[in-house]
């Protein structure tokens, strides 16, 4: 319970008046009725205020529901609906503020609002997610005005919610609702098309120029009496696994999204994609948080795969890319592709060898690093100083040695994707289909 501002607002008046009146006994002299009058409405506030706080009233009969999904997604702001109602004999005037979580932010606090009797009232507000987990949004705080106005009592409301903030599956959505093809074409993924060996049948069709004559099936084409081809479609039932290096290199922020969400939101979205072809997706997680989760398919693998990873964490823990291949390697045999997603350093290009030479020798391994904005930006800066100068040579020596990196993997048959954060989720899924298409599975 604090005091109201009309609370304070009349102890100031009589404050004032007080020192009026010693004003007066300065130059004038003794003032006895005025000072009566000040130790009377001196009394009559402390009385007032004293019998206003005694009875706030059942504030139990004040009940405060919210409404939010179970489920949010980082960085997307979601409605929150609170209904207040006010089952008192009173109106009541309420300032509301929603509880700190260190997951979320809340915009528009605090509200104000004024409840008549027998009343409810509905207050929308965006809520923001701003890191991955789990998180408990605590019930509403409240300030109630007493019925006399001298007073604001402080309640806590019994709404809590339990709330997971999950990677931002927003694009997963836009491709159950637009369709996989669709979405594919918007991401800027060129689908080649391919007939022949290496690929299952999917249905026969008519013969058209181009195709090779081992397409063709004879039987139907004596009973149709024009030729006839089969068609193929990718190879189903394959594996696709990602590793995500959970170290420092994925620390970098930009905008609002690290590296690591970054990371955590283009896996998501080539694994569902991997899962509507008909392949399995696995994840395994180094270098902080161990987590490992088998091939999944089928309606239900996506949402196995956001439960094993929505609450990752990142680390400052050194990457020991040797080490991960070498645990991949004794939990999965079957041949796949393989994605470690990291950002590589020219320093990491040892143990990286060692460690894609290892998974090479039964699978098909595509390295994913993400590099920072700022080497690009650097380089495209005009150089006006000595500093500058500098800068930009270190930059270019860095991005050369970079591309060493690049080019000792490709030398071993591993395919390298280097590419700036908030373009990973297409190039990802491009190598996917370039990868899949070729039959190197």
């Amino acid at each position: 319970m604090r005091p109201s501002a009309l609370l304070i607002s009349l102890l100031g008046i009589w404050l004032g008046w007080a020192l009026l009146i010693a004003v007066v006994a300065i130059f004038i002299g003794q003032t006895p009725l005025l000072q009566v009058v000040w130790y009377c409405f001196g009394a009559v506030i402390i009385v007032i205020a004293i019998l206003d706080a005694l009875r706030p009233g059942p504030l139990n009969q004040l009940t405060v529901s919210r409404v939010l999904p179970h489920s949010l997604a980082l960085g997307v702001n979601t409605e929150v609906v609170l209904t207040l109602t006010n089952n008192l004999n009173r109106p009541l005037d309420i300032e509301l503020v929603e509880p700190p979580s260190p997951l979320l932010t809340a915009g528009g606090f605090p509200a104000r609002l004024s409840l008549p009797p027998g009343t409810s009232q509905k207050l929308r507000y965006q809520l923001t997610p701003i890191a991955r987990g789990n998180t408990t949004l605590a019930g509403s705080v409240l300030r109630i005005t007493s019925a006399w106005r001298m007073w604001q009592h402080k309640w806590v409301a019994t709404n809590t919610n339990e709330v997971k903030v999950f990677p931002n599956f927003a694009p997963i959505a836009h491709i159950g609702q637009l369709g996989l093809e669709q979405h594919i074409r918007q991401l800027g993924v060129h689908l080649a098309q391919k007939r022949g060996e290496g690929m299952e049948f999917k249905q026969l069709r008519d013969f058209v120029e181009g195709d090779s004559m081992r397409q063709v099936d004879w039987k139907a084409t004596a009973r149709h009496g024009r030729p006839i081809s089969r068609e193929y479609q990718d190879e189903r039932n394959q594996d696709v696994f990602f590793l995500l290096d959970c170290g420092r290199r994925l620390r970098h922020k930009q905008d609002h999204l690290s590296h690591f969400d970054h990371a955590l939101n283009a896996i998501l979205l080539t694994a569902y994609i991997a899962i509507r072809q008909g392949d399995g997706a696995g994840f395994q997680s180094f270098a902080g948080p161990q987590r490992w989760l088998s091939p999944v398919k089928g309606a239900n693998g996506i949402n196995k795969l956001l439960e094993t990873l929505y609450d990752l964490t990142n680390t400052t823990a050194n990457s020991d890319y040797l080490q991960a291949a070498q645990q991949f390697v004794q939990r999965h045999r079957r041949r796949s592709l393989v994605v470690l997603v990291s950002n590589v350093r020219p320093e990491d290009n040892d143990d990286l060898i060692s460690a894609v030479q290892l998974l090479a020798k039964h699978h098909v391994v595509t390295v994913a690093s993400l590099r920072e904005e700022l080497l690009t930006e650097t380089l495209n800066q005009p150089v006006g100083n000595f500093s500058e100068a500098l800068q930009y040579c270190a930059t270019h020596g860095h991005t050369l040695e970079r591309k060493a990196v690049g080019t000792n993997l490709r030398a071993r048959g591993v395919s390298l994707i280097d590419t700036e954060p908030q373009f990973l989720h297409k190039r990802l899924v491009d190598e996917y289909f370039r990868i899949k298409r070729s039959g190197r599975l």
